[in-house]
């Protein structure tokens, strides 16, 4: 029974992993044409280009096959928007509406594709059938729609909480979240989809990290309370945004590989920063453990998506697919972690409101024992002492009170002292005060 599983898995895996056998060739100096190209000898690619920044253009090639099937040449990543591919003497034309660069093509005589990649030399291609090429495009088509329309979801239950609870956590997770969603969107290949190239193609992406990074800062500010408990934190962020922007703007002037760069690594850095915040109030409370762990799984795969491959290098060998299941997982997770962080700070604010209610209660409390006690001292002076403090209260002198009582000054002074005993007070504003009690 084991056996003929394992067979069934293999089956499987062959059937989707399979692709006809390719070969490739570097040409460094950028300078053979096709005819040059045809006598060089080729290596069979057995994974995809991951080179870095080269500067050189690569040639691949698909050998002649004694079959009428019809193939797809496809290069797996929306970053390509044009390349020459040859077959005997006639250049192909590329497929249109395509989310990424796709040729259509027969196997009568050998064909030749050359790409010259302009940013880094991360070149995942493709080669099927038609037939299995449009049946994975249909799977990927449903799977997007369902990530996609997930994602839409989620935004809007949270800009829907925020209208009800005005807390602004929601809403900065429903914008971050639609920026991890479009950026997505855009490695996804959908703009190449829409006809949309160029410049236009190219401002979008920049705006859209710059839009990630200040949506994820507030955030993670918000939703950690940093300011409180890292004050320090917003002048090693100002430099990060700072960094971003000018990294952005140079990028789109001069299209440099290197901006770009810049521009990944200031980004994931920044957002980095605000998760190893999080690890440093693991233990504050459960919903911030929530938050580093969710955050977790989608950071290193856009790090090694986004950062890593751009370096030549790659350490899980994400893909498109991958990010998007981790994205998945991660909507779910935090999602409910900003649900139950409002349910904590609810029910937190609820005893802290209860517990100023009964401290106010024991102040008035206390307040009116004392003013209680006052009183009774008051009724305790002698009928003499009575008289004075009357007249104290409105703010006789000892002289004014010992012709209108016709007693000398010494005796005032007397009854005065003992009065301000008796009352506890040192001063005439004092007892002024306590007959308006």
């Amino acid at each position: 029974m084991r056996f003929r599983i394992t067979l069934l898995f293999l089956f499987c895996q062959f059937v989707v992993f399979s692709q006809e056998e390719i070969y490739f060739f570097k040409d460094a100096d950028n300078v053979l044409s096709l005819a040059d190209v045809k006598k060089e000898k080729f290596s069979v690619l057995k994974d995809d280009i991951r080179e870095g920044y080269d500067n050189a253009t690569y040639w691949f090639k698909v050998p002649a096959d004694n079959t009428d099937s019809v193939y797809i040449f496809k290069f797996l990543y929306d970053r390509y928007h044009e390349a020459d591919l040859y077959q005997d003497t006639l250049k192909l034309d590329r497929i249109t509406n395509q989310r990424y660069l796709s040729y259509q093509f027969s196997r009568k005589y050998d064909l030749y594709v050359k790409v010259k990649p302009k940013l880094h030399s991360y070149i995942p291609i493709e080669v099927k059938k038609l037939g299995a090429s449009f049946y994975k495009d249909k799977k990927n088509l449903l799977f997007n729609g369902f990530y996609y329309g997930f994602s839409f979801l989620i935004i809007l239950y949270n800009l829907i909480f925020f209208f009800l609870f005005k807390d602004k956590v929601f809403i900065y997770y429903s914008f971050f979240q639609a920026t991890l969603c479009f950026g997505i969107f855009t490695m996804d290949g959908m703009l190449n989809f829409y006809n949309i190239f160029g410049n236009l193609n190219e401002f979008l992406m920049v705006a859209n990290y710059l839009l990630m990074a200040f949506f994820s800062s507030k955030f993670a500010v918000s939703y950690l309370f940093l300011d409180t408990y890292f004050p320090r934190l917003k002048r090693l962020t100002f430099i990060f945004g700072v960094s971003i922007v000018v990294t952005a703007i140079l990028y789109l002037i001069f299209k440099n590989y290197y901006y770009l760069l810049g521009l990944n690594l200031f980004v994931f850095s920044l957002i980095t920063l605000y998760w190893i915040c999080g690890i440093l109030l693991f233990n504050k409370n459960f919903y911030t453990k929530i938050v580093v762990i969710a955050d977790a799984i989608i950071l290193i795969s856009a790090i090694d998506f986004f950062v890593l491959k751009f370096l030549g290098i790659s350490i899980i060998n994400i893909d498109a697919v991958s990010i998007k299941i981790g994205a998945f997982i991660e909507m779910i997770i935090l999602s409910i972690a900003v649900l139950y962080r409002m349910d904590v700070l609810i029910k937190e604010n609820s005893f802290m409101k209860d517990e100023i209610i009964k401290y106010s209660e024991n102040l008035t409390n206390k307040s009116n024992s004392a003013e209680e006690n006052k009183r009774r001292f008051i009724d305790d002076l002698s009928l003499r002492e009575k008289e004075i403090f009357d007249l104290i209260v409105l703010s006789k002198t000892n002289k004014e009170i010992a012709n209108e009582l016709n007693i000398s000054i010494n005796t005032v002074k007397f009854h005065v002292k003992n009065i301000y005993e008796k009352l506890n007070i040192k001063s005439r504003k004092e007892a002024v005060l306590l007959e308006k009690v």
